[in-house]
């Protein structure tokens, strides 16, 4: 999937909805789909990498991460990759759990 053919944010949700769905209705679900509690949108670094961790048999891993590379303001865990991963890409320091002394 390459710019050209993802005009914007919403048609390019709206191909990877219709991608999981299409998954969905033929036996394979998303993990994010069938455990929607596992921190695909926590705030916490610790559980958006558990639920990322979920990730990596997804058969909508690859059309995932590149939504989730292409819209990198998108909060949550998209492709395997946390929002603080993606932060970077950004200019953003990612957040962290640890404490400054």
């Amino acid at each position: 999937m390459s710019d050209d053919t993802i005009p914007d944010r919403t048609a390019a949700r709206r191909v990877l909805l219709e991608h999981l769905a299409h998954l969905a209705d033929n036996g394979h679900m998303a993990p994010c789909l069938r455990c929607p509690d596992a921190g695909w949108t926590a705030e916490d670094v610790e559980e958006q990498q558990l639920a990322a961790s979920l990730c990596h048999r997804c058969p909508a891993v690859e059309l995932c991460r590149t939504y989730g590379a292409a819209f990198p303001k998108e909060f949550g865990v998209y492709g395997a990759m946390t929002d603080h991963e993606r932060r970077p890409a950004l200019g953003r320091r990612p957040k962290t759990t640890k404490k400054v002394a």
